[in-house]
């Protein structure tokens, strides 16, 4: 049976995608390339495998069949172009660019290459995300119009995320998981977004607490919190329906999810168990596509739809005006 050869470019988050390509059958995990020499070391004697220390060898490797880019958000657009260019396959870290022009030159590429792109979206298999959908989509809590999405903590961002120009801050990280969420929970397209975002206590240049309030066509609201000066989170998930309302405080898998809804026109409270996960879904299903011709499931014209979202979202909170949201 063909294994499809995988190397991840860049070991820092990147050593988390080593783990999950070890568990999936069919992928092999061929190298790895770093810059870093420390850092490459370390992956040659973590992961026993081939080290590369430019892109450049692992494009001309001919045995090569997928690039992951693991590398600062500002260099996802022109690494993916350079390797589809290459005929390589191409899995980007979220987020998947900076803004939609970035999206439409990676996805041209991808096409005119007749390569799969696509964004590791791996949070589409959490088990909160699994478990909001499921109740969402059983109709218990009516038709859903109001959401709150939140991550929070209290933590100095390091390295390249401080940094604006290499697309740091909190709405291209976490907000590039929450952003996609909620456009598969929404049953309409997102039409404007107002934002406002904090540079706070940490002296970064990127932002490091955003909060961005997404409208869709049937007026459902959904709002998006994501910050780093947070001594207490808010609840994971709170939701609101025209027949209930649904509330999870935490990622836990274990804990169950709290929702009061209509049953014989009376309030009933009850606990619903989490629905399980395993992001390792994500490179199965990369598997299958490349194997067996199955369908992605993380497309990236999908993605290109949260970029927009996130750029309206940007441009809102850089000018203190709702902006509507690029439907092209």
């Amino acid at each position: 049976m063909k294994c499809v050869n995988i190397v991840i470019v860049g070991y820092g988050v990147g050593q988390y995608h080593c783990s999950l390509i070890e568990k999936a059958a069919e992928l092999n995990l061929y190298g790895v390339c770093e810059a870093d020499p420390a850092r490459l070391e370390q992956a040659a004697n973590e992961r026993k495998t081939r080290s590369f220390d430019i892109l450049d060898k692992v494009l001309k490797d001919e045995a090569v069949d997928v690039v992951v880019l693991c590398t600062p958000h500002d260099t996802h657009k022109p690494l993916a172009v350079k390797a589809l260019s290459a005929g390589k396959h191409v899995v980007s870290e979220k987020v998947m660019c900076l803004n939609v022009r970035e999206a439409d030159s990676m996805i041209e590429a991808a096409d005119r290459n007749q390569r799969v792109l696509s964004v590791f979206q791996n949070r589409r298999w959490d088990s909160d995300f699994l478990t909001v959908k499921k109740v969402v989509e059983s109709g218990l809590i009516g038709q859903p119009f109001h959401f709150e999405s939140s991550v929070g903590g209290y933590g100095k961002p390091g390295g390249w995320r401080r940094d604006k120009e290499h697309g740091g801050g909190n709405l291209y990280d976490w907000g590039a998981h929450l952003v996609d969420q909620a456009l598969l929970l929404a049953k309409a397209p997102a039409v404007s977004v107002y934002c406002k975002d904090q540079h706070r206590v940490w002296g970064t240049t990127a932002e490091n607490h955003a909060q961005a309030l997404i409208r869709f066509a049937d007026d459902t609201l959904f709002e998006v919190l994501v910050t780093q000066i947070a001594k207490i989170s808010k609840p994971r998930w709170y939701v609101l329906g025209e027949k209930g309302a649904l509330q999870k405080n935490t990622f836990d898998p274990n804990e169950k999810a709290r929702v009061v809804a209509e049953v014989n026109g009376m309030p009933a409270e009850s606990l619903v168990d989490s629905v399980p996960g395993d992001c390792t879904d994500y490179y199965r299903n990369l598997a299958d596509v490349l194997l067996r011709k199955k369908d992605l499931i993380v497309k990236p014209e999908g993605v290109r739809k949260a970029i927009a979202v996130i750029e309206a979202a940007i441009k809102s909170a850089d000018t203190g005006k709702v902006v509507a949201v690029a439907q092209v």
